[in-house]
């Protein structure tokens, strides 16, 4: 059984490399029927030295973020379905305007019509937040505007659909996302933000060898403002050619090359195109040892700053399990951001370092300690920050 996940930016997968990955948890159902409820809790209590992510005036406080969560899930045959639902609250002992309330409610059906025919589908509502000195409040003097975290609402629809064999010599995969996203609170800076995004793309695989695979892959993404005085609707389309493998020289992973191309509905903001490239490879020298390397460019909607981010990053994490309960993280990321289009030409250099302790004390329950050092330095004055951030993680389950 396996279930779709969102359609995700490398930035996204990126950032979870290089941070602490914490062994997960084996969490037991409660039979509701034909189905099975899976409730788990995830609580971390931790100190950020710099919460708004400041420039200077920096504010510190203990944080902590409860996030009880359900599952309902039910299989028939190869099929199964699943409705999940995750609250988080997140406490500043020092700063209460920055408390926040999440809500995440997904969908999510796998079916698989026969061995050639699979279709996976996820439906998601989250009510989520920014904290305040990321985003849109993320240009120094606007942070000063903005006294508690941005509020917005993002509804989205997604498939992935399969036609071929895992083993067969030619394979397609055909996927999109549609996503909307509205801001609820301070309009006066947040109306013009309100967008759709479209994504839709294809992927074909030409099997090489039993476990190695070419691929070629087209991606088109389509983002339309609300706000018609909004001049920043745009449409980019990739191309990849490329390469997957598994359990080759104990290593998996996919490596694609290629070009994007921008273009912007308006004629005050400048087109751009370039090289683009996408890679995640699991190097596994022991079963319990893996290091993940994953490096790409992508192109950041803007924050307010420019035409848009464009955004090359790569990153490295090592996960090492010591014995059948303790295990340990080490993870390094690097990005330089280009606001391109923006007058001052700014360039922003993200740097996080990382490292975790991991001890699955039981089947239920585990306990985890991770630190993060993240430093970002730029060209524009009042940008530069670095913010030291410690958690104590606890998730337990039935």
């Amino acid at each position: 059984m396996r279930f779709p996940g969102k359609i995700l930016p490398l930035s996204a997968i990126i950032a979870a490399l290089s941070n602490p990955v914490f062994a997960e948890i084996e969490p037991a159902s409660i039979a509701v029927g034909e189905m099975d409820l899976v409730p788990t809790m995830n609580l971390q209590v931790g100190y950020d030295d710099n919460i708004l992510s400041a420039n200077t005036n920096e504010i510190s406080s203990m944080v902590t973020v409860l996030s009880p969560s359900v599952q309902l899930i039910a299989e028939q045959g190869l099929n199964a379905y699943r409705m999940s639902y995750t609250l988080s609250k997140g406490i500043f002992e020092n700063s209460s305007d920055d408390n926040y309330l999440d809500h995440n409610l997904a969908l999510d059906a796998h079916l698989e019509f026969n061995s050639r025919n699979k279709l996976d589908l996820r439906a998601e509502y989250n009510r989520g937040h920014e904290t305040r000195g990321t985003g849109l409040s993320a240009n120094g003097g606007l942070a000063n505007a903005v006294t508690e975290p941005l509020e917005y609402d993002t509804r989205s629809v997604s498939f992935n659909y399969q036609f071929g064999g895992d083993d067969a010599t030619g394979r397609i995969e055909f996927y999109g996302e549609r996503l909307d996203r509205e801001y609820n609170n301070f309009r006066n800076i947040t109306e013009g933000r309100d967008n759709q995004e479209l994504i839709a793309g294809g992927i074909f695989y030409y099997r090489i060898a039993p476990k190695t695979s070419l691929l070629f892959e087209a991606r088109n993404k389509d983002v339309d403002y609300d706000l018609a005085t909004v001049t920043l609707d745009n449409n980019t389309w990739r191309y990849f050619i490329g390469a997957t493998w598994e359990s080759t020289a104990k290593t998996t992973g996919t490596v694609k090359i290629g070009h994007f191309d921008k273009d912007f509905d308006s004629n005050t903001r400048k087109d751009d195109d370039g090289a683009s490239w996408e890679a995640a490879v699991k190097w596994s020298p022991k079963t319990y040892s893996i290091v993940e390397l994953s490096t790409g460019q992508e192109d950041k909607e803007s924050n307010g700053t420019g035409n848009f981010i464009n955004a090359e990053t790569v990153a490295v994490n090592w996960n090492h399990g010591w014995n059948d309960f303790i295990s340990t993280d080490l993870g390094i990321s690097h990005s330089t951001e280009t606001y391109e289009g923006d007058a001052n030409n700014r360039e922003d250099k993200v740097k996080s370092y990382s490292a975790g302790f991991n001890y699955d004390m039981r089947r239920w329950l585990s306990l985890g300690l991770s630190y993060t050092y993240n430093d970002t330095s730029s060209n524009v004055t009042g940008v530069s920050f670095d913010k030291n951030v410690i958690f104590l993680t606890v998730d337990a389950s039935l």
